[in-house]
C-alpha cells in the first residue's frame, strides 16, 4: 500500500515537472537564480553539494559534486582510503574528512564506472511515462539480457513526441549483485548511499539507479530548521493576513451598523420633515382660504353698502378678479353708476339688456364689474 501510494506521488510529480507548469517553474527559478547576488547563489550551490562515492579492489575515493555559477558540475576529489585498513579507522577518518568539508548531511551517491553500466535507447508509448518503472519491469528482457529482478536500473529522458505519442530515451542497467556489495560495505563505513549514478566524461549524469525502498534517507538538521523557520514564517503570515481579513470583517460589520442606525435616524428626520412640509401646505391652503373668504367678505360688505334699499340681489358670483350679479332694482341703470363711484370696482356693465319683473314691478339685471381696489388684488394674488 505505502509502495504503490509512493508510486502514485512519484507519477504526479513527474506529469508535473515535465509537464507546462515545471518547465515554466523550472525556467523562473532559473532566471530567479540569476537575478540572486554571487554571494547568495555561492551558499545555495554550496548547500546543494553531492558527495560521490567510488569503490575499486584497491581503494574507496570521496569526491563532492559542485554545481558552478555556469550550471556545469565539477567533481572535486577529497581523499582516497585503502579497502583493506581497519574500518574502524577508516569510519573516524571519514567522519573527520566530512566534518572538515561540512558534508555531513549532504546526499551521497555511489558512482559506478560506465564499463559497469549498460546503456540502450528505448522508445515506448508516451502513456507509458505514467508507470515507466513497472512497464521496464515488464519488458526488461526485450531491451536487455537480464530480468528485472537482476538488475538496477534508471533512464534519462531524450525527447516526448506528442505527435507519435512516443517517449524516447536512454536506459541504464547495471547487475544487482556488485551494487549491493557496494552499498553493504558502504554502510560498514557509516556512508549510506542516497542514490546510485554513473560516471560520465564530464562528472555523473545524472540519474539514480537506486529504487526507491533502498534508498538511504539524508536528514540535513539545516534545511530541516530552514523549513521550520520557513513554514512558521508562512503560518505567521497567513495568520497575519487572516486577522487582517478578520479585522476588516468586523470593521466593515461596525460600519454597516452605524450605517444603519444612521439610515433609521434619516428615516425619522425624513418622515418629520415630511409631516413639517404637510403641515406648512395645510397651513397655506388655510392663509389661502383666509385670504380668499376676506377678500370675499370685503366684496360683499362694500356691495352691501353701496345698493339701495331698492336693490336686492338673486345671484353673486366672485371670479377671479371680478364679480357677477343678478337681480332685482327699481332703477337697474343707475347701479352701473353706483358701483363704478365705488373704490372697489370698474368696468361696470350690463351682460344682457334688463326686463321687467311683472310680480315686484321692478327691473331684471344682469351685470358685471372687474375689482380695482389694490388691497383686495392682493389678497386675491396670495
Amino acid at each position: 500500500m505505502a509502495i504503490a501510494l509512493q508510486n502514485t506521488v512519484q507519477n504526479i510529480n513527474r506529469r508535473f515537472l515535465n509537464g507546462p507548469a515545471g518547465q515554466f517553474f523550472r525556467w523562473w527559478g532559473e532566471e530567479l537564480r540569476k537575478a540572486m547576488p554571487a554571494q547568495l547563489r555561492a551558499r545555495i550551490q554550496y548547500a546543494r553539494r553531492r558527495l560521490l562515492l567510488q569503490i575499486t579492489d584497491v581503494d574507496i575515493s570521496l569526491s563532492v559534486d559542485v554545481l558552478g555559477d555556469d550550471g556545469q558540475a565539477t567533481v572535486q576529489l577529497l581523499d582516497s582510503f585503502t579497502a583493506d585498513q581497519d574500518t574502524q579507522l577508516q569510519q573516524q577518518q571519514i567522519r573527520e574528512l566530512l566534518q572538515q568539508h561540512e558534508l555531513t548531511e549532504v546526499n551521497r551517491d555511489l558512482l559506478l564506472h560506465e564499463d559497469a553500466v549498460l546503456s540502450t535507447e528505448v522508445v515506448m508509448p508516451l502513456a507509458a511515462e505514467a508507470n515507466l518503472r513497472q512497464a521496464l519491469a515488464y519488458e526488461m528482457d526485450r531491451h536487455t539480457p537480464f530480468q528485472a529482478e537482476d538488475v538496477f536500473y534508471g533512464w534519462r529522458i531524450f525527447s516526448r513526441d506528442r505527435e507519435a505519442s512516443q517517449l524516447h530515451f536512454e536506459l541504464f542497467v547495471t547487475p544487482r549483485k556488485p551494487v549491493e556489495a557496494s552499498i553493504e560495505f558502504l554502510n560498514r563505513l557509516g556512508l549510506a548511499p542516497t542514490g546510485v549514478d554513473v560516471a560520465g566524461k564530464n562528472g555523473p549524469i545524472g540519474i539514480n539507479l537506486l529504487p526507491h525502498a533502498l534508498r538511504y534517507r539524508m536528514i540535513n538538521q539545516r534545511a530541516r530548521a530552514n523549513w521550520i523557520i520557513g513554514t512558521a514564517t508562512v503560518v505567521l503570515m497567513v495568520m497575519v493576513m487572516a486577522q487582517s481579513l478578520w479585522l476588516r470583517e468586523y470593521q466593515i460589520s461596525a460600519v454597516e451598523a452605524a450605517i444603519d442606525d444612521v439610515r433609521a435616524e434619516a428615516l425619522v428626520v425624513r418622515q418629520i420633515r415630511k409631516q413639517i412640509e404637510d403641515a406648512n401646505e395645510a397651513a397655506g391652503f388655510l392663509q389661502g382660504r383666509k385670504a380668499q373668504s376676506g377678500y370675499k367678505i370685503e366684496i360683499l360688505a362694500e356691495l352691501t353698502r353701496i345698493l339701495p334699499q331698492d336693490t336686492y340681489l338673486d345671484r353673486l358670483s366672485m371670479p377671479a378678479g371680478g364679480i357677477q350679479i343678478q337681480g332685482k332694482s327699481e332703477n337697474a341703470q343707475g347701479l352701473i353708476e353706483l358701483i363704478n363711484n365705488s373704490p372697489y370696482f370698474e368696468g361696470t356693465s350690463f351682460r344682457g339688456p334688463t326686463r321687467l319683473d311683472t310680480r315686484s314691478n321692478k327691473e331684471i339685471f344682469d351685470l358685471n364689474a372687474k375689482v380695482s381696489a389694490p388691497e383686495v388684488k392682493a389678497q386675491e394674488v396670495g
